[in-house]
């Protein structure tokens, strides 16, 4: 059974012992795999396809990290600022209601999902044609709020709407490292076309 370490714990210098062939070593001399929430660690002498995760490591909160603020370095602690920052844009900045968008016309209202530098602000920004209706700080890998946005837009709009379009700049942002993230906003897009032809 993989071992489990917060990111503050000694992981960096305990020793890992493959249940499998019997290889020892620390975590970063293991093979490691790195997402969005946590990295692992598996056997490096294993074959790939069977070989059993050692350990593994929690990305820590901002909370964690204020906690353990004296063994941050500068980079870090600019990095949970930085991140605390955004939090904060994000929670007043983000749509969370349909009241806080306008009425459109039409009974098959397309719109489009697009992405903007503004200074050093990176925005999703949601345009009816020309029109925008809607701006908010983007989310990296932001697959899971295409589709919290869209549940909103579908409670606004109804049947009406029939797709949400992501642009080519959109797409980074939108995607990211995440190979799931096309098909998961793919997805949402089919659920919006079902709806408006049911």
């Amino acid at each position: 059974m993989a071992r489990s370490f917060n990111y503050y714990d000694n992981w960096k210098s305990e020793i890992l012992h493959c249940p499998q062939c019997g290889w020892t070593g620390t975590f970063e001399e293991g093979s490691v795999e790195y997402y969005r929430q946590v990295m692992d660690s598996s056997c490096p002498a294993c074959d790939w396809s069977s070989a059993p995760i050692l350990a593994i490591v929690s990305y820590p909160t901002d909370e964690e990290s204020e906690a353990n603020w004296d063994k941050l370095s500068e980079r870090e602690k600019e990095a949970v600022t930085a991140h605390k920052r955004f939090l904060a844009d994000f929670e007043a900045g983000s749509l969370k209601g349909g009241a806080q968008l306008p009425d459109l016309e039409g009974t098959a209202i397309t719109l489009v999902w697009d992405f903007v530098k503004h200074g050093s602000d990176c925005l999703t920004v949601v345009k009816h044609g020309e029109r925008e209706i809607w701006r908010e700080p983007a989310v990296y890998e932001g697959s899971r709020r295409f589709e919290e946005v869209v549940r909103i837009l579908v409670a606004k709009y109804g049947a009406r709407l029939a797709d949400v379009v992501p642009t080519p700049e959109s797409e980074y942002y939108l995607y990211g490292d995440d190979y799931q993230a096309p098909d998961a906003v793919e997805a949402t897009r089919a659920s919006i076309k079902e709806s408006h032809r049911g």
